[in-house]
């Protein structure tokens, strides 16, 4: 039977380092020369500790026949302040190593033990600790955390150390396990990525001195819970170093996204095409805990650039104090189409041409906010690709100037453009205006004309301001006179002659809807039309909705009719809409009547193309007939009284004249020599077959006799 000749000794040694000495001397003397005739000497060493650290159930076991020091260690619990959690398990195998009283050092080693959770196989070590000395030199490689791989090495000399740790395809959710800090700023995200990471760091038992690392990372993608803030596919790195001066931390960082987007409420950012950078230095005052990011350096490649600096307040309720940021200009159709039209869903946007640059400046400290907007040779035009004239159904064209807006009270704004179009047709002169804004408002600075076609739009008054339930606006001003010929010619529409004015008494503008308070009053083919009650619903939605009661005074006839080659009558007219509504600019329904005015004093004359006109309207009173009669050989006709009404209800006209008759009713009662009297007899009529006639009649067509 074999015998085992490895002395077994067992001893506890005491965590002063004389005492260590004292007893493994006193081993030596009374093993003797057994002790180096023995293949194995195990020591039970038991507990260690100083400052801070300590190791639990310490057990050396010597290799006493190797020509080089070989020995096994194990420690049940390892601590020290430079690890965030216990080593537990630890089983060192060392096959090329040194012991002395002073050294213990390991050239060639393999471990395992249990760390977070996790236990780590043959993780190669290198160490070399100087007891006498009290400095200390760690190596490990091959440490596996999950998916990672992550190799280090710690230096301890004193109370100081320094650690360099590089980590391979760590995942995301590992890091923020490996890295507690990080967990509940992402707890409100859905993440996921990979990273690589080498970094340096230094310090003492009891803080952090310095850091660097170099972090690059693939696979990134995040969501919140509402999915309004998403990451898809970024590609990119993270570099940055910070360091403990004079009581504050100082730093540098740099972020660089070379692929992937990312889509918020407001903007979407994308590096696809070019790579994003951020730079930034920072300062941290921890008794103030004052954080401050000085120089900040943002470039989108070309399409952005930004400097400045930040203060933030970083106690119980984090704020930020102070912010400086200048833009270099840039051009506006690319930063609209890079960051603002992949998240407005307002098809008004969909169809828009913008040239010009843009540059802009924000200012914040404790007391004020300010925000500066450069305009530079800007173009905008509105409604280009679905107009069939080459011109959008808006635009402005050489627009410059400086808008200025604060929270306090600030400079005007200064804003002017050389021209620009409505409805495509629609001429805008050069003009210019000043605005002052301030807080939740908008307001004109002094009143300004604005040209319009051969006339002026002259505001008063005008404000904005945002209220609980959405934006509020009011305005006050006049048009003067603007040639009918001039408007016809930017419609389309057929020659009208005369001239368009108004009073506009006021304009408001709340929750979608906008308007007119008071009466407005337009100057239309020598008479007055009041506008009442005028309102307009969701104006630039999918169905807008417009309902007015209108009163006529005073239209001359003659102008009129000549407009509309409805033939020629002469004489006045009055008449009133009331209920009128339409929607998506389309009558739904009113009620009208037009009629002589009482005690009209003036010539009432009615020529043969009119009579045709409107016996065609009434349904074939005398339409026809006059060509076929001794009536032909007048060219126009006395009447006392004409007038026609409708009301539109569900798409029929129920209509009426001046008068009702035995069998119908009159929409001309004859008057003087020669006189005719004019019938209608349809009292319901498809309203779409009714705006056909007027629509052939207003082009110079033959009416149709039904």
């Amino acid at each position: 039977m074999a015998t085992d000749t490895s002395p077994q000794v067992y001893f506890l040694l005491s965590n002063r380092t004389t005492a260590i000495r004292a007893t493994v001397l006193a081993l030596l003397l009374a093993v003797g020369a057994k002790l180096f005739a023995a293949d194995v000497l195990t020591l039970w060493v038991g507990d260690l500790s100083r400052e801070g650290w300590y190791a639990r159930d310490v057990t050396v076991q010597l290799h006493l026949a190797s020509p080089t020091d070989q020995y096994i260690l194990t420690v049940s619990e390892l601590y020290h302040p430079a690890l965030d959690q216990v080593v537990k398990q630890l089983r060192l195998v060392c096959t090329q190593g040194f012991l002395s009283e002073a050294v213990v050092s390991c050239q060639k080693g393999v471990a395992e033990f249990i760390y977070r959770g996790v236990k780590q196989k043959k993780v190669n070590l290198k160490y070399n600790f100087n007891i006498s000395t009290q400095d200390y030199e760690l190596t490990a490689n091959n440490v596996r955390y999950l998916s990672a791989h992550v190799d280090f090495r710690l230096i301890l000399n004193d109370n100081n150390w320094r650690l360099n740790a590089n980590g391979k395809r760590i995942e995301l959710d590992h890091l923020k396990q490996l890295v507690p800090v990080l967990a509940e700023p992402l707890k409100a995200f859905s993440a996921s990525a990979r990273f690589d990471l080498s970094s340096r760091a230094s310090g003492t038992l009891n803080e952090l001195k310095n850091a660097q690392w170099q972090l690059t990372f693939s696979q990134l993608s995040f969501a919140d819970q509402s999915s309004a803030y998403l990451g898809e596919g970024l590609v990119g790195s993270w570099s940055g170093e910070v360091k403990r001066s004079r009581g504050q931390w100082l730093g540098e960082h740099k972020l660089q996204l070379t692929q992937g987007e990312i889509l918020t409420p407001y903007f979407y950012l994308s590096a696809i095409k070019q790579s994003v950078s951020l730079k930034l230095g920072l300062t941290y005052q921890p008794k103030s805990k004052a954080l401050n990011l000085s120089p900040i350096d943002f470039r989108h490649g070309q399409l952005m650039v930004f400097t400045g600096d930040m203060g933030l307040s970083l106690g119980d309720a984090p704020k930020m104090s102070s912010i400086n940021i200048r833009s270099s200009p840039s051009e506006l159709s690319a930063l609209f189409k890079a960051y603002l039209q992949p998240v407005l869903v307002n098809p008004l946007f969909e169809d828009i041409e913008l040239a010009g640059k843009v540059a802009f400046e924000l200012n914040k400290d404790e007391t004020s906010s300010n925000l500066s907007l450069g305009l530079d040779a800007i173009h905008l035009e509105q409604g280009l690709k679905a107009s069939e004239t080459g011109r959008g159904q808006f635009a402005l064209y050489g627009l410059n100037g400086q808008l200025n807006w604060s929270d306090k009270a600030t400079k005007d704004s200064q804003l002017s453009w050389q021209g620009g179009h409505l409805y495509g047709g629609v001429t805008l002169g050069p003009s210019s205006l000043s605005l002052n804004m301030s807080g939740n408002r908008i307001a004109l600075a002094q009143p300004t004309g604005l040209p319009i076609l051969d006339g002026k739009l002259q505001a008063e008054q005008f404000e904005l301001t945002q209220g609980e339930k959405g934006p509020k606006v009011r305005f006050q001003g006049y048009l003067t006179p603007i040639s009918m010929e001039a408007i016809s010619n930017a419609m389309g529409w057929p020659l009208l002659s005369g001239q368009l004015s108004g009073m506009i008494p006021g304009i408001a503008y709340e929750d979608g809807v906008i308007a007119v308070e008071g009466l407005a009053l337009v100057r239309v083919f020598d008479g007055d039309i009041l506008i009442k009650q005028l309102k307009l619903d969701d104006l630039f939605g999918s169905l807008p909705a417009l309902s007015a009661n209108l009163e006529m005074k005073n239209i001359d006839l003659e102008t009129l009719t000549r407009a509309f080659s409805f033939g020629k009558i002469t004489g006045k007219l009055a008449g009133r809409v009331d209920d009128l509504r339409l929607e998506n600019w389309q009558p739904v329904s009113f009620d009208a009547r037009f009629e002589t005015p009482e005690n009209d004093e003036s010539r009432h004359r009615i020529n043969q193309k009119a009579v045709d006109n409107i016996s065609n309207l009434g349904g074939a009173g005398v339409s026809g007939a006059i060509s076929r009669s001794f009536l032909r050989f007048f060219e126009e006709f006395g009447y006392d009284r004409l007038g026609i009404s409708c009301r539109l209800e569900r798409g029929v006209c129920q209509m009426g004249g001046i008068e009702s008759a035995e069998k119908g009713y009159y929409l001309v009662k004859g008057g003087g020599i020669p006189r005719i009297d004019i019938m209608g007899f349809n009292r319901r009529t498809d309203w779409h077959v009714l705006v056909s006639k007027l629509k052939q009649i207003s082009q110079g067509g033959a009416p149709i006799i039904e």
